[in-house]
């Protein structure tokens, strides 16, 4: 077993019988004073498993999931090299435990069927570290011409992006073979050559905490783009390179995604927005790039992608509540964010802006969105109804609009929604369209049935894909397929709000479609309106909402999952006959001897972890305080089980970034 790589997360595994195995997450910020009660994302790797065997998992330590795994959701395996695409589990998961007992469990099987010399991979959902990322950014890079990006180790020098795989190694390491996969994806997936008339920069926005990038792209096309250059912002681009050019007479379409880190659907949907505008034949993409620059932001929250976190960074804070009292110091990549969409909009030049989000107790894929004026409040609403006009998978009908979503606290945290990305960018900017997207882990509550396109000049037809036919039965269940879709009606969305798609699924032209469709919206905000009117006010106020309690209003994520303020859970004593110790860096299983040898001596408590110099970013000419960081605490003695196999934590990660 192993999880000492990008995004992993296993704290420690017991063997409790011939192929079954108790696996134990670990919570954001394990072993720090920081450790939160987030504990759900996993992602672990096996090797040497023969063909056609059964392996039997139970995860502890998880936080109670009810809502998703009643509707069938199944984690996902693959195998390398021979099987690099991810698929869910074939056979049915089963649960145990409850949320008021804090013992949650996940137990599932998968029977081997890759070769033997493969390593097998499981997880929660399907990954997207920030390996992933930067090697997909390298493949945009590579298309432009731009030489490879440097990345800042901590407290170290500059390495590249993307170090070549060692060849003096017999067996390549989980990292290679994770980032060779990734590499191939990023090589069927983008372009095979540079699009003619596309602009494209990539910079080094700010520093994480640890000392990993936090990026910003920016696209448009090549036409109406000025000498002059965007400003530089104090404290941010480390690198001092060029800003990009400005453009005359477009505005910004800014976009981000994984500020909590376990919400992989969000850089699927990410990756789907990108690979639609850097179609060179499809006039949508063009006339989309010749209309606006579009500023991207891949990860906002690095350090916990790459730690394995479900949503905390390495403070164990969640990010997105401090739009409006982020600092440099504490939450560098939230205040570079602010600090760029202030600067747009101090131009006039911010328009959308999009933050993406994973969910996992509200069905489907969905907005939520600000309560504006009325007027606005037609503008924002219609653009949700566009978007589901574009895709089989987007839910009008889950959307919320509500003033109450954008003033609650969480529950546990007591952190108003006031905070959050859509609204704190509302309130800095006062930005119309300003959206925070939702895509359940598993599945949707319905499917849309797309209209035709609108009839393409000759020579242009084969440009745009023809509709879908509607999915039936197991197509349901989401996929990065389906997430990336999402994100690509995103994009066509706008140019039906400008009335200028050129294959619009509105109608032929002269048809007003557009118009009508303004006019049923403007009929449904009427309508909620007069509900949110009548509706009693001691009643409105009795949600927490914001992604957690009710299948009507949820935002962010689990918080309703994740709010009891007991230790992550007791591990049960084992039930089977003690096994043989199996060593492990990397080998997570520890076990008792045999049961016809004397029993070894207790498990002695691991020592604590020493503290870390704290991580600092790249200079930037000017004298910077000492990033902040969590400090290790000595963690409670192991207990050890009368007759099962006493189960040993893993080691942390010292991998660098």
């Amino acid at each position: 077993f192993d999880a000492d790589f990008d995004s992993g997360n296993c704290a420690s595994v017991e063997h409790r019988g011939e192929h079954e195995y108790a696996v134990w997450t670990a919570p954001d910020c394990d072993g720090t004073e920081c450790e939160t009660n987030f504990r759900s994302w996993f992602y672990f790797s096996v090797r040497g498993v023969l063909p056609g065997s059964t392996l039997h998992f139970s995860v502890h330590n998880m936080n109670a999931q009810g809502k998703l795994f009643k509707h069938d959701f199944r984690p996902v395996y693959r195998a390398l090299p021979s099987r690099p695409q991810w698929e869910r589990l074939r056979s049915p998961v089963a649960t145990s435990g409850n949320k008021a007992e804090d013992n949650f469990v996940l137990h599932f099987r998968h029977t081997v069927e890759c070769k033997t010399a493969d390593l097998l991979f499981f997880a929660f959902s399907y990954p997207h570290g920030y390996d992933e990322c930067l090697e997909r950014l390298a493949r945009l890079d590579a298309l432009f011409g731009l030489p490879p990006m440097q990345l800042q180790q901590a407290n170290g020098p500059l390495l590249e992006a993307a170090p070549p795989p060692a060849s003096d190694l017999p067996v390549p390491s989980v990292a290679q073979l994770i980032r060779a996969a990734a590499a191939n994806e990023a090589m069927s997936a983008l372009p095979k050559r540079r699009p003619t008339d596309v602009y494209y920069v990539r910079e080094l926005l700010t520093i994480s905490l640890d000392g990993r990038r936090v990026e910003l792209l920016t696209v448009s096309g090549t036409n109406g783009m000025l000498s002059e250059l965007e400003p530089p912002l104090p404290g941010l681009f480390p690198c001092g390179t060029d800003r990009p050019h400005t453009f005359e007479g477009k505005r910004v379409f800014f976009l981000s995604a994984r500020v909590h880190p376990g919400e992989v659907p969000a850089s699927h949907v990410f990756n789907g927005f990108v690979e639609f505008l850097m179609r060179e034949n499809d006039p949508r993409a063009r006339l989309l790039r010749e209309l606006y620059v579009f500023k991207l932001v891949p990860i906002l929250n690095p350090d916990g992608v790459h730690n394995g976190h479900y949503r905390a960074d390495t403070m164990g804070t969640n990010l997105n509540r401090l739009y409006l009292d982020a600092t440099p110091e504490r939450q560098p990549s939230i205040w570079a964010v602010v600090q760029v969409l202030r600067q747009l909009s101090e131009v006039g030049k911010l328009r959308f802006f999009v933050d993406l989000h994973a969910h996992a107790n509200k069905r489907g894929c969905f907005m939520f969105g600000n309560a504006l004026p009325y007027e606005r409040q037609v503008e924002t609403v219609l653009y949700a109804k566009l978007v589901a006009v574009n895709s089989h998978w987007f839910d009008f009908g889950g959307c919320d609009f509500s003033a109450k979503g954008m003033h609650r606290r969480d529950r546990r945290e007591g952190l108003s929604k006031e905070g959050s990305a859509r609204v704190g960018v509302y309130t800095h900017t006062d930005c119309t369209f300003c959206y925070a997207l939702e895509c359940n882990y598993n599945m949707g509550k319905i499917v849309n049935k797309l209209q035709p396109t609108q009839a393409l000049p000759k020579g242009q037809q084969g440009s745009i894909s023809p509709p879908a036919s509607p999915p039936r039965g197991s197509e349901l269940k989401y996929s990065p397929a389906s997430w990336r879709d999402v994100g690509k009606a995103v994009a066509i969305a706008v140019l039906d709000l400008d009335d200028l798609n050129p294959a619009t699924r509105l109608g032929p032209k002269g048809s007003d479609g557009l118009a009508k469709l303004r006019s049923t919206v403007t009929a449904w905000v009427r309508t909620q309106t007069r509900k949110q009117v009548a509706k009693p006010a001691a009643k409105a106020a009795s949600d927490d909402g914001e992604g957690h309690n009710s299948e009507s209003e949820p935002e962010d994520d689990e918080e309703e999952n994740t709010r009891t303020e007991q230790a992550p859970t007791k591990r049960p004593p084992s039930k089977t006959a003690p096994l043989k110790v199996a060593p492990l860096r990397a080998s997570l299983v520890r076990a008792a001897p045999p049961a016809n040898k004397p029993a070894s001596a207790p498990l002695q408590p691991r020592q604590g972890l020493q503290p870390r110099e704290p991580k600092r970013g790249l200079s930037t000419g000017s004298a910077q305080g000492a990033r902040p960081s969590c400090k290790p605490r000595a963690p409670p003695p192991l207990a050890v089980r009368g007759t099962g196999g006493a189960s040993a934590r893993a080691q942390p990660r010292r991998s660098q970034p």
